[in-house]
């Protein structure tokens, strides 16, 4: 870190900087160019030119290509087997073997693979199921929404977790196991929901070997990169790549196919976004302006903990983007939550939690947008059951890091 020579205070700088990031986002600027604009606010300021030549080394930096590709090829699974139609395999199935239960498995399943704007590809597949089982359009959304989600803060294949390692310089199953709780905590309020809705109940799966062979067979790809990631603990990208390759090997995938997957996922936003994230990373560092900040907040006498939770959350209900609270939020963070051999799990699980529960509240977020336009829902009553389930998630939270789990 560089005590190099500022031209404003680098605390003051860094709140102008979420202040254009905040605004600019809210004026339906994309989050790339968003960030991008929040890092040139922050370097300009505080360092002046020097600041672009910072940008400059991020950008060029190995870290920086790693998580390009990393996301692109995360990306690139989701819509490799939804285009190759794995997906249709797996919703025929689930409902042979799950029954009503099925309208949440398949936004619990598809929830394992992100793609932007994703709750859509789940709304899709139950869309005739919660005809049949006659859910309103309120709790089809809100089940669609709730179980797509359950998974954010602790999958590695989430932008979020990708960038929230870089920031915080851990590998992905360090976060996971820091953030244990908000995904248990998530998917046991899902579970409940479920219950309360009647769409578990006690006898709520059909043994059948050839659905269950079925469902195999169309979500093999997904259980490949958790045991060989999580388990095996072998490279994200490697593993990514060669599930890619396998999948388009099993459907005999042609170049004009894959041609079509890859327009879809190279997003210029998205490798914009990381670019920025990354720039914005450096310049924090660079200027020291996080510690800074933090400093300013405890001489007014907030205490830490309560001044992350909030920070992450409101960063996270501003713009409704799980990329936010890692690549807006976590990196102001970092002195509190510490970074590497110094990372404090309990810290950093209850920064992720605030900008989860932010984002998921948030009616900025698209999921949540698209999934009450395509059921025709009254979002107001959607929050009938979305806000005691992020109070859950937050009082779960703050109650497992005062007791220092994990």
């Amino acid at each position: 870190m560089s005590h190099a020579h500022t031209i404003l205070d680098p605390s003051v700088a860094l709140i102008i900087s979420i202040a254009v990031i905040l605004l600019l986002i809210r004026r339906g600027t994309a989050i790339c160019l968003s960030i991008l604009a929040g890092a040139v606010t922050l370097g300009l300021l505080s360092l002046g030119q020097k600041s672009f030549e910072v940008l400059l080394l991020s950008a060029v930096s190995p870290e920086t290509i790693r998580i390009v590709c990393l996301v692109i090829a995360a990306f690139t699974l989701g819509y490799s087997m939804e285009y190759l139609g794995l997906f249709e395999e797996l919703q025929k199935a689930a409902e042979r073997l799950t029954h009503k239960f099925s309208v949440s498995l398949l936004p619990l399943l598809v929830g394992l693979l992100p793609m932007p704007g994703g709750a859509l590809v789940s709304a899709v597949m139950i869309r005739n199921l919660v005809k049949k089982y006659g859910l309103t359009p309120e709790e089809s959304t809100f089940i669609n929404y709730w179980f797509r989600h359950v998974w954010v803060t602790v999958w590695p294949l989430y932008p979020s977790i990708i960038i929230a390692t870089a920031v915080v310089e851990v590998s992905p199953a360090r976060i996971a196991k820091a953030c244990w709780v908000i995904g248990l905590t998530a998917f046991t309020s899902a579970l409940i929901s479920a219950v309360k809705l009647g769409i578990l109940r006690r006898r709520f799966f059909s043994f059948d070997w050839r659905s269950l062979a079925s469902m195999t067979k169309s979500f093999y790809p997904i259980a490949f990169v958790a045991i060989f990631v999580l388990l095996l603990r072998t490279s994200m990208l490697y593993t990514l790549i060669v599930a890619i390759a396998i999948v388009y090997v099993h459907k005999k995938a042609k170049i004009r196919d894959i041609i079509s997957i890859l327009k879809k996922t190279l997003d210029p936003k998205i490798i914009v976004l990381i670019f920025a994230v990354m720039g914005y990373k450096a310049l924090i560092e660079y200027t020291n302006s996080a510690k800074i900040f933090f400093t300013h907040l405890k001489e007014f006498g907030i205490p830490a903990f309560a001044a992350s939770f909030a920070v992450a959350f409101l960063v996270g209900f501003a713009t409704g983007i799980e990329l936010s609270y890692s690549s807006v939020a976590l990196p102001l963070l970092t002195a509190f939550t510490g970074v590497g051999s110094s990372l404090v799990p309990s810290k950093l699980m209850l920064v992720i939690a605030g900008g989860f529960c932010g984002v998921m509240l948030s009616p900025m977020h698209l999921c949540f947008a698209l999934t009450c336009e395509y059921f025709h829902a009254d979002a107001s009553k959607v929050y009938r059951y979305l806000i005691p389930s992020v109070v859950v998630v937050a009082l779960a939270s703050i109650t497992a890091y005062i007791l220092g789990v994990p």
